[in-house]
């Protein structure tokens, strides 16, 4: 095997009875040494005795590192800052601006989801072209491929989404199929599901699915599925302080009033009629859109809980062998 220049610099220094250099000729070989040390091993390791090699090598690891930094912005920064985008056009384009702050959540969940499937793809295309694990996440943090503390806002926006999407569009989704599938079964249902229903079981509605979804996906993604209630309570108290109150005076509103406006839910759906058959479609729209997501925030966070001390495995006598396998470090890696 050809000796590498750094080998035989190094055996020259330590051979100096057989290699006699004296006086100032010992300086370039001296600054060689130090330059050949604060060099990276995987410039220096692969150096041949040729100089047009060695310089050749260095070239190739400088395009391969531009390239590398050039792919991951590509495969992963671009689609992440896309979703954050589109998601949140997408839904004010269909549904509004209610839920405008979930919109931005759910585009942060999307587009945190693709981080996590893509980077590991990266990370075997770098070992696939010859870069050292180790020098992986120092390139990564570098080049800014990596999301600043992703590793919490990532799970966080996924539960709180999950959450949200539980009392806003599943608990309305299951319940309808309750009264199309089951109570037909049962020969319990004489009619079609409508908004009444819905408003009928409100409550019902938001929490039920939402216990169960966070009892599940916190079995598998732990990290902050207990705060899945901060925004949503957020939303609902900027709601509450900044209420003024139908045809009451803005300096002397009454809290019963602004706690019943959110809080007691109205069973009935306006019509296309003149004063709406006496129901307030907006109050409707908030309860809809902020107290649902609140209750079903709640929900969730306590299904996580209750999945973190295994309380139906006691419940119902299951053993821990069943139970699925999930580390911290696992859910700890940058998303």
């Amino acid at each position: 095997m050809a000796q590498t220049v750094y080998e035989r610099v190094r055996n020259h220094i330590g051979q100096e009875n057989e290699y006699p250099v004296d006086g100032w000729r010992k300086i370039p070989i001296t600054l060689t040494i130090w330059v050949l040390n604060a060099t990276p091993d995987f410039v220096t390791g692969e150096w041949t005795t040729d100089t047009r090699g060695a310089i050749l090598r260095r070239t190739m690891d400088r395009a391969l590192t531009s390239r590398a930094v050039v792919v991951g912005h590509v495969t992963l920064t671009v689609p992440a800052i896309a979703a954050i985008l589109l998601v949140p056009f997408l839904g004010l384009r269909m549904f509004g601006p209610f839920l405008l702050v979930y919109y931005v959540l759910a585009g942060m969940t999307v587009g945190w989801q693709w981080y996590s499937v893509a980077l590991p793809g990266w990370k075997r295309w770098l070992a696939r072209k010859g870069v050292q694990e180790e020098e992986v996440e120092p390139l990564a943090h570098h080049a800014g491929l990596t999301w600043p503390g992703g590793a919490v806002i990532g799970p966080f926006a996924f539960h709180t989404t999950a959450a949200a999407a539980c009392g806003i569009h599943l608990g309305p989704c299951l319940l309808s199929r309750w009264f199309v599938w089951i109570l037909p079964l049962a020969g319990m249902s004489t009619h079609a599901p409508t908004g009444n229903d819905y408003l009928q079981h409100f409550e019902l509605a938001s929490i039920v699915p939402a216990f169960v979804v966070g009892y599940v996906l916190s079995r598998h993604f732990r990290r902050v599925a207990t705060y899945a209630w901060i925004l949503p309570t957020v939303v609902l108290a900027y709601k509450l302080v900044t209420f003024t109150e139908p045809y009451a005076s803005i300096l002397a509103p009454h809290s019963s009033t602004r706690f019943s406006y959110f809080f007691v839910i109205q069973r009935s759906m306006p019509t296309f009629t003149p004063g709406f058959g006496g129901v307030d479609p907006v109050r409707i729209a908030q309860q809809m859109t902020v107290v649902a997501p609140f209750y079903a925030g709640l929900a969730y966070s306590i299904g996580a809980v209750a999945a973190k001390h295994n309380v139906l495995e006691k419940l119902f006598g299951r053993g821990p062998s069943m139970q699925p396998q999930v580390s911290d470090n696992a859910e700890g890696e940058n998303p």
